[in-house]
């Protein structure tokens, strides 16, 4: 939900803003969102998701991409 409008996060399929993003790979981009970066709290704040479940969300965000 955090990267919806109205949210300060790089939202859901703006290429411009995910480009430096994804220049680092997907397996950084899943670190960030386990052990939390800037205002985000480890795992989007839900402890409950697994590593698959972080891989597989960040995989759905970067095909929105293409």
């Amino acid at each position: 939900m955090c990267h919806l409008p109205n949210i300060e996060s790089p939202k859901l399929g703006d290429k411009a803003a995910w480009a430096p993003r994804l220049k680092k790979g997907t397996d950084v981009l899943a670190a960030s969102v386990l052990k939390g970066m800037g205002a985000m709290p480890a795992k989007g704040g839900n402890a409950t998701l697994s590593e698959a479940d972080i891989k597989a969300a960040v995989d759905y965000m970067v095909a929105q991409l293409k």
